[in-house]
């Protein structure tokens, strides 16, 4: 049965076998003196005596030997191997499927993942083929099938974590097809991963080929506590140049054994620029604000870190503030609009960042084809398409991509509209004073405008009420998007092009109604005058594993990763660049010199610093109910096998026992005894 031990350095205390040898050659013979009354009838007979040259008690030596050969072999830890060997099984495959991810690079996780990979590739019999995947959200095979289990240990040893989540259907997938291309009848899958929850369990439709064993290696640390930077809020003031900016950080603690205390530091454009202390409770959020900064031209790459702890990873967070952050968006009011009329509307639209929303204000009349020139969005506030010359240049904008929100309210209501440019005709007021007010009913949540409303998060929407609204009908090539409860629609949406018109029927204000006292009021009227301007803009950072495009045109785009590496466009990515590591890239023309032609920076997904575990059992479940025999218990790893079987008790209980023989073997017989007498003469005799 194959032996092995789980701390082979101690064998090298077996060179203390030499020092019983050293014992037996340097033993001196011993001398009793024994009185005798008279040597007169003696003959005198000279004595030579020499240093011992060779061994004459063989048997005391060996079992001491043997003694001190099982103290040292107990101390290397003992166990039996047959639950991680191929004994007797030529042609065997196993495959280890490596996690790259993240949470990896925790300090108890990589080495120990290392170490254990090296440990299945070193029981394998010669005889058996070893492939490696690593997997992240994304699988690769470093290491085909492949007898040369040297390659196999080398592909583990170049493997690093890496800047992405954990997706074990990834891995499962690369198995499938990896087992698919082997004509092996036995084979072996090893997981080696941190068994991190956000990974998801089992996938869906993936069936492993009959007879193969299912294996997991847990590698995650001991504790679930972790600190991270989850997210950056950017603020943009008003002021001299392009004014300043206040940078906030959320940094986020999970299952943290007691509050710790840490030093949090704000770096802009390569510059520390402030350094802020707070406490983080054991489990959750803990916003941070930063001084206010001049805010100078070009892309600004930002960095918030926080001390790094066990999983330094994600202890830092890297943003770009684009050069043109706030994005125009033109008010168009009636003549007799009071400033207080439009105060919630701006006041939502300019408090939110990421992006900014600049409000420029203008009368009914006042918009015309220069003015529209840059701008994000036209709100027309309670005001009627225009006509004319002015009409053709807003129509003109919309195809070429703007966007139009025409805000319903008492005033267009009782005017109607007829024009095709609108999504409906309005036909007066509905009056639900009588019965409490109006709320939203049927909404379409898939809809990118409510997305801040999803997972449940809708009944916010339907709690704000609704006096009178305008009576809207749909017209043709229109969209509903949202009707109130007596089902007149509410939000409709009309494609002209490359651009979009919404009619909003709820009221903004808080003559008609409530909404704008409601917390939903805010993500909701952001996200309709964005989705109009064509989108959020620039977002201040990717997920890694996104595709980017810079913004701009840049012609001949060399890219400078976080590492120094220069990358082209893949046109397999639709000349786009692959963001595989965490950190801010630059974009340049031709050669990654001077100023960079765009920025973007990418971090890990903010799930992967929760390190909570997830059930092996559960990991693998879906596996072994598909429509395979594969089986989900595999053979026990070292450490089991180490606790259940003990040897080096048995060990020391055996050197105990020799030691005892030892101590009685000496003890009888001629090596109690045996020795050269010394006689002396008698005090009395001549």
């Amino acid at each position: 049965m194959p032996f092995g031990f789980l701390l082979p350095a101690f064998l090298a205390g077996l060179a203390a076998l030499a020092v019983p040898i050293v014992l037996h050659l340097r033993q001196r013979e011993r001398e009793k003196p024994q009185p005798f009354p008279s040597l007169m009838f003696l003959s005198r007979i000279p004595i030579r005596t020499a240093q011992r040259r060779r061994i004459t008690d063989w048997p005391l030596l060996l079992l001491r030997a043997l003694a001190l050969a099982l103290l040292i072999a107990a101390f290397a830890r003992p166990l039996l191997q047959s639950g991680l060997a191929a004994e007797g099984r030529a042609g065997r495959s196993v495959a280890i499927l490596f996690d790259r991810s993240l949470s990896m690079g925790h300090r108890e996780s990589w080495n120990a993942a290392r170490d254990s990979a090296r440990r299945v590739i070193a029981a394998l019999s010669p005889t058996d083929r070893v492939a490696v995947v690593a997997f992240d959200e994304e699988a690769s095979v470093p290491q085909p099938f492949t007898t040369d289990h040297a390659a196999a240990t080398a592909a583990i040893d170049r493997l690093v974590p890496g800047a992405r989540g954990t997706h074990y259907a990834a891995a499962w997938r690369a198995a499938r097809q990896l087992l698919g291309s082997d004509s092996t009848a036995t084979a072996e899958l090893v997981m080696i991963t941190d068994l991190q929850r956000v990974g998801g369990g089992a996938p869906e439709g993936v069936s492993l080929p009959a007879g193969v064993t299912l294996r997991t290696i847990a590698v995650g640390p001991s504790s679930a506590a972790n600190s991270a930077v989850a997210s950056i809020e950017i603020e943009q003031r008003a002021g001299e140049g392009r004014g300043s900016v206040v940078v906030a950080a959320r940094i986020r603690s999970y299952a943290l054994p007691a509050p710790r205390k840490v030093k949090v530091t704000l770096t802009l454009g390569g510059r520390l620029t402030g350094t802020r202390e707070t406490t983080l409770p054991t489990s959750g959020s803990t916003r941070v604000a930063f001084d206010p900064v001049p805010l100078p031209a070009g892309d600004l790459p930002v960095t918030v870190a926080v001390e790094p702890d066990a999983l330094a990873a994600d202890d830092v967070l890297n943003a770009v503030i684009p050069a043109e952050a706030a994005r125009r968006v033109i008010l168009v009011t009636p003549p007799d609009a009071t400033a207080d009329e439009t105060v919630f509307l701006e006041r939502a639209l300019t408090i939110g960042t990421d992006p900014k929303i600049a409000i420029e204000r203008r009368l009914s009349g006042a918009v015309d084809a220069a003015g529209l020139r840059g701008a994000a969005a036209v709100i027309l506030y309670d005001v009627a398409p225009p006509s004319g010359s002015t009409g053709s240049a807003l129509i003109a904008w919309v195809a070429a991509g703007g966007g139009v929100v025409i805000a319903a309210g008492p005033r267009l209501a009782a005017r109607g509209i007829d024009g095709s440019f609108s999504p409906g005709r309005l036909r007066g007021l509905a009056d639900r004073s009588t019965d409490r007010g109006g709320t939203l009913g049927e909404l379409v949540e898939e809809h990118p405008i409510f997305s801040p409303f999803r997972g449940g998060a809708t009944a916010a929407l339907g709690s704000a009420r609704y006096l009178r609204y305008a009576r809207v009908e749909a017209q043709s090539g229109a969209r509903v998007l949202a009707r109130f409860d007596d089902g007149l629609p509410a939000l409709l949406e009309r494609r002209e092009a490359a651009g979009r018109v919404l009619l909003v029927a709820a009221p903004l204000d808080d003559r008609a109604g409530d909404f704008p006292r409601q917390a939903a009021y805010l993500p909701f009227v952001r996200r309709l005058v964005l989705y109009a301007a064509g989108g959020d803009g620039a977002p201040l950072w990717h997920t890694t594993g996104a595709a980017w495009r810079p913004a701009v045109a840049v012609p001949d785009l060399v890219v400078s990763s976080p590492s120094g590496e220069l990358l082209r466009p893949d046109s397999a990515h639709g000349g786009a660049i692959v963001l595989t590591e965490a950190g801010v890239y630059s974009a340049f023309r031709e050669r990654a010199v001077g100023a960079p032609a765009a920025m973007v920076a990418a971090n890990p997904p903010a799930a992967e610093s929760d390190l909570t575990r997830l059930n092996a059992d559960e990991l693998l479940l879906g596996v072994a109910d598909s429509n395979t025999t594969a089986a989900t218990k595999g053979p026990p790893t070292s450490t089991e096998l180490e606790q259940r079987q003990q040897l080096w008790r048995i060990f020391l209980m055996v050197v105990a026992l020799l030691l005892v023989v030892e101590t009685w073997l000496v003890g009888r017989g001629w090596r109690a005894n045996a020795g050269r007498i010394v006689t002396v003469p008698d005090g009395g005799a001549e």
